[in-house]
């Protein structure tokens, strides 16, 4: 979403917002989804500003769709959302059709490494916890304002030992950890998380902007995401055309024969694409999707 669809200004553009619009009208039997470190929450408004819930079928007409692979509604088929970085997924009904979590033992474990990092540092943080379809910080603070007031995300504010005792009592799962600081902090607290990972082997890690860094469970990344929708809608990697910019998309170009990188991307991620467009603040993926749908 942030650097790929929204602009440099984290703003969907008329240009994008247009041309997706224009191509979900074309071929109503192609879903689009979403993949994104957001919560399901943080997703709603572009959502929204996409279309992606307008003259939808409903669940009675997909399923006979599936069966028939008919569809005589012309309603367009529904969008299923993979967030979290691919820890929860979403049918295309906002329905949660899997997840995964850090056990009790991994989170204590993940919030011990972050405390002692971060207070050796001398820098503040902010951690969210990512809890199915909902955002928690023990604080309202600047990053969890920042996420509420400038992308609209919902946010709910727990104490730190409320929300641990919600864990211990299974009231609460975490399906990732994000950490906010200074980029500096950051930057540092990467290199702690690669011998972290490399010494623990059930976590990984992923980064999409350089003030925040998430730790997410093994199995939690986006090519999991495409694999758990593979899955879901019977596709192959034939079937998937996807687009990023940072290292947490690199999974998901793995299980995609069809990976467009953003010409602001890194050079991991363009290396491992079919083709390079413009940059975000370019309308890079309305510029591809114009030549592959609409041309």
């Amino acid at each position: 979403v942030d650097g790929t669809i929204l602009n440099h200004k984290c703003q969907l553009s008329k240009t994008t917002q247009n041309t997706v619009k224009a191509v979900l009208q074309k071929y109503p039997n192609i879903p689009f989804v979403i993949a994104t470190g957001k919560s399901i929450q943080g997703t709603m408004m572009l959502r929204s500003d996409l279309g992606l819930d307008e003259n939808v079928m409903t669940k009675q007409e997909y399923e006979t769709y599936i069966k028939t692979g008919e569809n005589s509604t012309q309603k367009r088929v529904p969008s299923p959302a993979i967030c979290a970085n691919g820890c929860v997924i979403y049918n295309g009904f906002q329905e949660i059709q899997d997840q995964i979590y850090l056990t009790t033992e991994e989170l204590l474990k993940c919030l011990e490494l972050i405390d002692n990092y971060f207070t050796n540092f001398g820098v503040d943080y902010e951690v969210a916890f990512y809890v199915g379809s909902y955002t928690y910080f023990n604080e309202d603070k600047y990053h969890s304002k920042r996420i509420r007031d400038d992308f609209k995300e919902p946010i709910r504010i727990m104490p730190r030992n409320e929300l641990l005792d919600n864990v211990h009592n299974n009231t609460l799962k975490i399906n990732k950890l994000c950490i906010f600081s200074t980029v500096e902090a950051i930057t540092g607290f990467r290199s702690e998380l690669i011998t972290f990972t490399t010494n623990n082997k059930s976590f990984i890690y992923a980064q999409g902007d350089p003030d925040c860094i998430d730790i997410m469970p093994l199995l939690g990344n986006k090519g999991q995401g495409i694999q758990a929708l593979k899955k879901m809608l019977n596709l192959t990697s034939h079937d998937i055309l996807c687009f990023g910019d940072g290292n947490n998309d690199l999974t998901m170009f793995e299980q995609s024969q069809y990976g467009i990188a953003m010409g602001n991307a890194i050079d991991a991620l363009k290396s491992k694409a079919i083709y390079v467009t413009k940059s975000n603040a370019e309308d890079g993926v309305a510029f591809a999707l114009e030549k592959i749908f609409l041309s």
